[in-house]
């Protein structure tokens, strides 16, 4: 039983391969094969249209939110809000 097994491993699973690279080999030597004339004019390639243009910025109608500002930025605080010691580090006060 063991002698078909080794057989079957080393030559017919092989065979798929050998005719892959096989084809691979013939795709690389067939040489292509010339466009026929068939000797009608199509004519010029239509161009495709321009694609159609962002809106261009400039002055807003007054309608359209042009009167609207953004809310102002908070006031700024240069002092540190102060924060009692931890528990820990408190001394006791005897």
């Amino acid at each position: 039983m063991e002698g078909w097994t080794i057989f079957y491993m080393v030559v017919i699973l092989k065979i798929p391969m050998v005719a892959a690279l096989w084809l691979v080999w013939w795709a690389i030597k067939s040489e292509p094969t010339p466009e026929e004339e068939t000797g009608e004019d199509r004519g010029p390639r239509r161009t495709r249209p321009p694609l159609p243009r962002w809106p261009r910025r400039g002055p807003r109608p007054a309608g359209g939110g042009a009167g609207c500002t953004p809310p102002p930025c908070p006031q700024t605080t240069l002092a540190r809000p102060t924060r009692p010691a931890p528990v820990y580090a408190r001394r006791a006060t005897d």
